[in-house]
């Protein structure tokens, strides 16, 4: 029983981020159509801003906001600056199948992680440092029993829930949350009703920024922080958005507690080096058995 309640807790904590992560995935995705393979790339960098600035006594909560507005200025700087030049209409010509116009800008994407991960090594050294925790790490007791779960699971359990959230609300609730899914669903109707697609299109990279910095900071105080520290962050995020379904927000949340789930049972019952060989056979069992993910949808085409 105990060794069940150390993989949930941990798999609810660990899916916590890898939702994050993948919820970041599906954004630009659905805004975008492209898989921003620079994302955790661009976490780390945001990351290593927090780092800094609380190394120069600035308090955790400041460097904590300041990452993530950072996060979704360099989100937004990189659909501006890159993808949006990428894949204009001038461009596109140029770019004269499909194939092409989705292949470029996710070559363009691993490039940024290129330039990123340099770009840290240079003003960092690439020195492997830890980052600090707001809340202790230590396991929660009550009376004489000692719960599987510590304070600071909690607390990336209560933050992300809280994200989750405020992110449901604007995309049911809000004019530009609604902008948004009709501009993923059918851009040239949703230009034709007069909304500006390219900022709608800005706007999910910012706050898909925004998520990845999130995910950053809270995986973060379990690791030390490094130019490569969160590459496994994307490739299991990745995951959990094939899973759930790269064009449902909501299944890429569901995913992302599934592959914590799933990542968690295998480290508590078997051991850590079959994690990997787990993800594998559990990402193609879901590919075999729902290959558009559990809550994605089928692309019909009329002819």
């Amino acid at each position: 029983m105990d060794s069940f309640l150390t993989a949930f807790f941990s798999g609810t904590s660990q899916g916590a981020i890898y939702a994050l992560v993948s919820l970041g995935l599906v954004l630009v995705w659905r805004g975008a159509g492209v898989v921003n393979f620079a994302q955790m790339g661009q976490a780390m960098f945001t990351t290593y801003i927090a780092s800094q600035l609380i190394q120069n006594d600035y308090s955790y909560w400041s460097a904590f906001v300041i990452a993530l507005v950072s996060g979704a200025i360099l989100g937004a700087i990189v659909d501006l600056g890159l993808m949006r030049p990428l894949t204009s209409r001038k461009n596109s010509q140029l770019l004269n199948s499909q194939s092409m116009r989705t292949t470029i800008p996710v070559i363009a994407s691993l490039g940024i992680l290129g330039v990123l991960k340099a770009v840290a090594g240079i003003l960092w050294a690439g020195e492997e440092r830890g980052f600090p925790s707001p809340i202790a790490a230590n396991a929660l007791t009550i009376g004489d029993t000692t719960l599987a779960i510590t304070g600071f699971d909690l607390f990336v359990i209560g933050v992300v829930f809280v994200t989750l959230v405020l992110t449901t609300i604007f995309f049911t609730r809000t004019g530009m949350g609604l902008a948004m899914r009709a501009s993923a669903l059918n851009p040239e109707v949703t230009r034709l009703s007069g909304i500006r697609v390219g900022s709608v299109r800005t706007l999910s990279w910012a706050i898909s920024g925004t998520a990845s910095s999130l995910a950053g900071l809270l995986v973060t105080p379990k690791t030390n922080l490094s130019p490569n520290t969160l590459d496994l962050l994307l490739i299991v995020g990745f995951t959990a958005a094939v899973v759930g379904g790269l064009n449902s927000l909501a299944g890429s949340v569901l995913g992302g507690f599934i592959v914590g789930y799933v990542i968690a049972f295998v480290n508590v019952y078997s051991a850590p080096e079959n994690v990997f060989l787990a993800i594998l056979v559990f990402l193609l069992l879901a590919l075999f058995i729902r290959p558009q993910g559990i809550l994605g949808s089928k692309e019909v085409r009329r002819v």
